[in-house]
C-alpha cells in the first residue's frame, strides 16, 4: 500500500514539544552532574572566567600603565631640571649640596613607590607587557576557583571586584565538588593497582610457601624411612615392578591433617593479605605525596630557575591552598612565559585531586584502625557478627527441637548464656543435605 508523504509531514502537536525540551534538559543536568560534566564545566568555568576578566580589566590596566609612565616622565624632567638648576646656580659649600641632591633623590624615591601603589607601574612597556595576558588570567581564575590567591595581580576595578566576588561564590562549590569526584575516582584506581600488587605478591609467596613445605615433607619423610621399610614394615617393591608406580603416588599423596594444615594456612594468610588490601597504609601515601611535590619541584626547577629549596617550597605552599604569593611563576620575561602558566594551572589542578584523593585514604585507613582497636579491646562488637551468632543459634534451636519447616516460625525460649543448663548446650550443627528437586520439605512448603 503506498505511503501518502505528504500526510506525514505534519508539525509536531504542541504538547510535544514541552516535553522533548523536559527531556533534553534532564539529560542536559546529568551530563552536567557526571564526572566528565564537572570536569568540562570546570574547565568551561576557568577559561570564561579569564576571557571575562581580561575584558574587564585589561583597559584599566592600560590606563593606568600609561599614567603612571606620564608621571614619571613628569617626575624625572622636573627632578633634572631642579637638579641642574641647584647645582648650577647654588654657591654654596659642597656638602650643602651634597644634601640638597639627596632629598630631591628621596622625594623621586617616593614617588616611584606611590606610582607602584596607585597605577601599578614598575616601568613596564604598556603596550607589550600586560599583567591580564590570557595564561596570567587563567592562572588567576584558578586561583580563585581553589582558594589559593597568589595575588599576582588582582582586580582594580569596582566591576571586576564584584566579579571576582560573584565568581568566587559559584565556582568555589564546583570545584569542590568535581575535586570530589576526581579524587574518589582516582582513589579507586589505586587500590585497584595496590590490591592486584599484593594479590601477585601473595601469589608468589603462596606458591613459595607451599613448595617449602613439600620439600621439607619430602625431607623428612626421607629421614624417617632410612631402611627403605613402608609403613605397615614391609620391604619396597622393586621400582620395575607396575605397583611401584601406585605406591609412589601413595606415598606423595598428603593425609588429612596435612591438608587440613596446609588449608588452615592458606586461610590465615588469605585473611592477612585480604586486610592489607582493604586500605592503603599511610607510609604509602605519604610517599605519594612527597613524590608528587618533589616532581613539581623538579619541573619548576628547570622553567623558573629557581633552587630546588625554594621550588619544594612553591609546591608545598601551592597544593596546600595557602598561595602566599611570594613566588609566582611565570613572572619574569621570555619566550615560554604562557607554557609556564599552564603547566602551573595543569599541576594545580591535578596536584589538589591527588592530594584529595591520599586525604581520602588517610582517613580510611585511620578509621579502619580505631575500628579494630575497638573491637579488640571489646569496646564495640561488629554487627554483622552479632547477627551472624544469633541466627545461627536460632536455627540449631529449630532443627534440635523440630523436624518440620511448618513449626520454624515459633520463637524459642529465652536465651541466657550464664546458665549451666540451657537449651543451646545440647544444640549440635545440622549437616545441609543437598536440596534436590522433589525430595527436600522446602519445596514443598
Amino acid at each position: 500500500m503506498p505511503i501518502d508523504r505528504i500526510s506525514h509531514l505534519v508539525a509536531p502537536t504542541p504538547g510535544e514539544t514541552p516535553a522533548r525540551r523536559r527531556s533534553f534538559y534532564r539529560t542536559f543536568v546529568h551530563f552536567l552532574c557526571s564526572n566528565l560534566g564537572l570536569v568540562i564545566v570546570v574547565i568551561a568555568y576557568s577559561v570564561g572566567g579569564a576571557f571575562l576578566f581580561i575584558l574587564l580589566e585589561q583597559y584599566i590596566e592600560l590606563q593606568k600603565c600609561q599614567q603612571g609612565s606620564l608621571t614619571e616622565n613628569v617626575s624625572i624632567s622636573n627632578i633634572s631640571e631642579s637638579m641642574f638648576n641647584y647645582v648650577t646656580i647654588s654657591d654654596e659649600q659642597t656638602s650643602v649640596i651634597y644634601d640638597q641632591i639627596e632629598s630631591y633623590l628621596q622625594n623621586f624615591t617616593n614617588d616611584v613607590y606611590e606610582r607602584r601603589t596607585d597605577f601599578r607601574y614598575t616601568g613596564q612597556d604598556c603596550e607589550t607587557k600586560s599583567g591580564w595576558s590570557f595564561p596570567s588570567a587563567l592562572l588567576f581564575a584558578i586561583t580563585v576557583i581553589t582558594s589559593i590567591g597568589y595575588g599576582h595581580i588582582t582586580p582594580v576595578s569596582w566591576e571586576g571586584q564584584i566579579t571576582c566576588i560573584c565568581y568566587a561564590l559559584i565556582g568555589i562549590p564546583i570545584f569542590l565538588l568535581c575535586l570530589a569526584n576526581i579524587s574518589s575516582i582516582l582513589g579507586d584506581m589505586f587500590r585497584f593497582m595496590y590490591s592486584t600488587f599484593l594479590h601477585c605478591m601473595c601469589c608468589c609467596c603462596r606458591v613459595y610457601m607451599r613448595n617449602r613445605r613439600r620439600k621439607r615433607r619430602m625431607r623428612d619423610g626421607k629421614s624417617s624411612n632410612q631402611h627403605a621399610m613402608d609403613y605397615v614394615g614391609k620391604t619396597s617393591i622393586d621400582p620395575n615392578w607396575p605397583e611401584a608406580t601406585q605406591q609412589q603416588t601413595d606415598g606423595e599423596r598428603l593425609s588429612d591433617d596435612e591438608y587440613d594444615m596446609d588449608h588452615d594456612d592458606d586461610d590465615d594468610m588469605e585473611d592477612v593479605w585480604t586486610r592489607m588490601e582493604s586500605r592503603v597504609p599511610i607510609l604509602v601515601v605519604i610517599l605519594i605525596i612527597i613524590g608528587y611535590v618533589f616532581l613539581g619541584a623538579l619541573v619548576v626547577n628547570q622553567f623558573e630557575g629557581w633552587s630546588m629549596r625554594e621550588s619544594v617550597y612553591f609546591c608545598y605552599i601551592t597544593l596546600s591552598t595557602i598561595g602566599f604569593g611570594d613566588y609566582v611563576p611565570g613572572i619574569t620575561s621570555s619566550g615560554t612565559e604562557g607554557l609556564r602558566f599552564l603547566a602551573v594551572c595543569l599541576y594545580i589542578i591535578v596536584g589538589l585531586a591527588v592530594l584529595a584523593m591520599c586525604f581520602d585514604l588517610i582517613k580510611e585507613s585511620i578509621v579502619d584502625k580505631f575500628e579494630w582497636i575497638a573491637h579488640k579491646v571489646g569496646i564495640v562488637n561488629e554487627e554483622e557478627d552479632l547477627i551472624d551468632n544469633e541466627r545461627t543459634r536460632y536455627t540449631n534451636f529449630q532443627y534440635a527441637q523440630q523436624n518440620t519447616p511448618e513449626k520454624i516460625d515459633s520463637p524459642p525460649p529465652a536465651y541466657d548464656e550464664t546458665a549451666a543448663d540451657g537449651w543451646y548446650k545440647n544444640v549440635k550443627d545440622k549437616n545441609e543435605p543437598s536440596r534436590k528437586k522433589g525430595n527436600n520439605t522446602y519445596d514443598k512448603h
